[in-house]
C-alpha cells in the first residue's frame, strides 16, 4: 500500500505542521499538496520551503472558500486532483477541544472518499514503527490490514480483536503478515485506545467501516469515529476497496444459534434442527437476513422472515426468500404473511387462501384468533409446489 499524492490541509499552525511532518514517514515517500483555505502569503510559502529542505517534493494551493464549508473545500480539490490520502491535524484529545481542525477533521474523516490520516497526541517514533490494526475479521477488515502489510512499511504489526472469542481465522492472518496478536474484552473503542497506550503504538489503522457498518451502508463506523477522535496517537482510517460479497445459504445445524441470535430481536425465535431449514444472506461474515422453513405434521410453513434494523431497505429479505423457496420448491409452503405484506410475497408465488384451506396444525398457532385473521393482523397464504430459481 503506497499513496502518490496526499492532500495536507494547513491553517499554517503547529498542529497542520505536524501532519505534513508525519507523511513524510509514509511509504514512497509520497507528494504533498498543501492546501490553505484563504489567501496565499509568504508563510505558506516558507511552509512549503520547511518541508522541501526536509526532502519532500510539494506542491502549493490557496483556494477561495468560496460558498462552501471549508471542509467541502478541501474534499471536492481532493477528488478534483485525484488524491490518495488525505492528512489532517486535530487539536487536544476529544471534539471538545478541537476548533478550526477539530470540526474540519471530523468532517473530512466522515465525507472523505479516500484514506485520512487524522495526526493529533504524540508522537513517539516513525509512523509505522509500531502499528495497531483492530480487526473483526471481515472483509473490510482483513483488507485493512493486508493492504498495510503489503506496504512494507510496518516496524512491528499488532493485530487486535476484542471480543468474547478467538477465531482460528486470526491467528492465521497473523502468520500470513508476520504479525503478533493481542486479544482484549470489553468496549471495543475503550479496549483499541488502551491497547494502543500499552504498546505505545506509533500509529492505529482500521478501515473506517466494520463489516456490520459495511452491510448496513453506514459511511463511518462507531468504532473508526470513537478511535479517530480520541486516540493516543496518529489514526490512519482506510477506505474499503473490495466489494461485500453477499450470498444466501442454507445453515447447517451447528450454525443454527447463529440465527438465534440475530432472532433474539424478533420473537425470540429459535431454531429446531429437527424440523427447520433455515436460510440466511450472509454478507461476508454478518447474518443480514434470516428465513425459515418449518416442516409440520401435515405441513411446511416458512415464516420468522426477519431483517434486522441496520440492515433493511436493501432487498436483503428478498433475497433470503428467493433462496428458501428455490430450495423447498418441491413443497407446498404455507404461512401467515403480516397484513400488507402479501404483495411482497406474492413475488413467490405465494396467494390468500382462506383460514380454513391451512394444514390443521399450521392453522392451530393462531387459535386465539380463529375467525378473526384481521384482528391477528395477517393474512394465510400458500405457494403451491412448483419449479422457482433465483434471477441474482
Amino acid at each position: 500500500m503506497t499513496w502518490s499524492r496526499v492532500l495536507v490541509p494547513t491553517d499554517l499552525s503547529t498542529e497542520s505542521a505536524r501532519a505534513a511532518d508525519t507523511c513524510l514517514d509514509l511509504p514512497g515517500p509520497p507528494s504533498l499538496l498543501l492546501v490553505h483555505i484563504g489567501e496565499p502569503g509568504p508563510a505558506l510559502e516558507a511552509e512549503a520551503a520547511r518541508l522541501r529542505a526536509l526532502g519532500a517534493a510539494v506542491e502549493v494551493r490557496a483556494i477561495a472558500q468560496a460558498e462552501r464549508t471549508i471542509a467541502n473545500a478541501l474534499l471536492e480539490t481532493a477528488t478534483e486532483e485525484g488524491i490518495d490520502l488525505v492528512a489532517i491535524g486535530a487539536r487536544g484529545h476529544g471534539r471538545a477541544v478541537d476548533r478550526l481542525l477539530g470540526s474540519v477533521s471530523d468532517a473530512v474523516v466522515r465525507r472523505a472518499q479516500t484514506d485520512v490520516l487524522v495526526v493529533r497526541g504524540r508522537r513517539t517514533g516513525p509512523l509505522l514503527a509500531r502499528v495497531l490494526v483492530p480487526t473483526d475479521l471481515s472483509t473490510t477488515s482483513v483488507e485493512a490490514a493486508r493492504r498495510l502489510a503489503a506496504s512494507g512499511a510496518v516496524g512491528e504489526g499488532v493485530l487486535l480483536r476484542v471480543g468474547s472469542d478467538t477465531p482460528d481465522e486470526l491467528g492465521a492472518l497473523a502468520a500470513e503478515l508476520g504479525w503478533r496478536t493481542l486479544t482484549r474484552s470489553g468496549a471495543v473503542v475503550a479496549e483499541v485506545i488502551g491497547s494502543a497506550i500499552e504498546m505505545d503504538a506509533t500509529a492505529v489503522v482500521l478501515c473506517r467501516v466494520g463489516g456490520a457498518d459495511a452491510i448496513a451502508g453506514v459511511p463511518l463506523g462507531p468504532v473508526a469515529e470513537g478511535v479517530a477522535f480520541a486516540a493516543p496517537c496518529p489514526v490512519l482510517v482506510q477506505l474499503p476497496r473490495a466489494t461485500l460479497v453477499l450470498a444466501v445459504r442454507e445453515l447447517g445445524s451447528a450454525e443454527f444459534p447463529l440465527a438465534d441470535e440475530v432472532w433474539r430481536d424478533y420473537h425470540q425465535t429459535r431454531g429446531d434442527p429437527a424440523i427447520d431449514r433455515i436460510f440466511a444472506l450472509f454478507a461476508g461474515r454478518t447474518i443480514a437476513a434470516l428465513g425459515r422453513c418449518r416442516r409440520h405434521p401435515d405441513g411446511y410453513e416458512v415464516d420468522a422472515v426477519f431483517t434486522p434494523t441496520p440492515f433493511r431497505g436493501k432487498g436483503y429479505a428478498r433475497r433470503v426468500m428467493a433462496g428458501l423457496v428455490e430450495a423447498c420448491q418441491n413443497e407446498d409452503l404455507y404461512m401467515y404473511a403480516v397484513r400488507g405484506l402479501e404483495p411482497f410475497y406474492g413475488e413467490f408465488g405465494f396467494a390468500p387462501i382462506p383460514e380454513s384451506s391451512l394444514p390443521a396444525s399450521i392453522r392451530s398457532r393462531y387459535t386465539w384468533a380463529v375467525g378473526d385473521m384481521e384482528a391477528a393482523e395477517v393474512t394465510p397464504m400458500v405457494r403451491p409446489a412448483g419449479w422457482y430459481a433465483r434471477d441474482d
